[in-house]
């Protein structure tokens, strides 16, 4: 016997398993909306929605930082003497590489993912923290600092990620 198909959820776009009654993602009644096609209306309406989570994205985007973060926090400072990212310049530069990091792997990656290369940032700031609160002998930053300076991080490399989907689909 052939093995059924996966069944996508209207409401939400998400792939779920053909035995599931409900969505695994949002938890709409899969049967009640499966016959249907979606409105223009409807389709417009989920034009930015994620249409499912891939850990091969997350470990791309790992990658992606790690790279820009190490040429610029780790491998600049030691070709350039006066560049010393120190104190909220190395949080200010971690954002910004964030944020490029994640325009950069949503507009390479198929489909819409954003959500991918925010896990990966939440994964690669804590070395990154790590590292910008080791080299720190003059601006030391406190704890807090550095935990809110990683969370904003990761709030705007989600930004980079739609601004990366936006490209994606011409509309940049």
């Amino acid at each position: 016997m052939a093995a059924e198909k996966e069944r996508t959820c209207t409401v939400c776009g998400a792939k779920n398993d053909p035995k599931n009654q409900r969505c695994s993602s949002c938890g709409a009644t899969l049967d009640r909306f499966e016959a249907r096609e979606l409105t223009a209306e409807e389709q417009h309406a989920r034009r930015y929605q994620q249409d499912g989570f891939d850990w091969k994205w997350v470990g791309v985007s790992f990658v992606v930082y790690a790279l820009l973060l190490g040429i610029v926090l780790v491998a600049l400072p030691m070709a350039i003497d006066a560049f010393d990212p120190q104190g909220s310049q190395g949080l200010i530069i971690l954002t910004a590489l964030l944020f490029v990091g994640g325009a950069i792997v949503a507009r390479l990656s198929p489909g819409k993912t954003f959500i991918e290369p925010t896990v990966g940032a939440v994964i690669a700031v804590i070395p990154a923290l790590w590292w910008l609160n080791h080299i720190a002998d003059v601006f030391p930053l406190s704890p807090l600092a550095l935990v809110f300076g990683g969370i904003i991080g990761v709030m705007v490399t989600l930004l980079g990620g739609f601004l990366g989907e936006r490209l994606q689909m011409g509309r940049g």
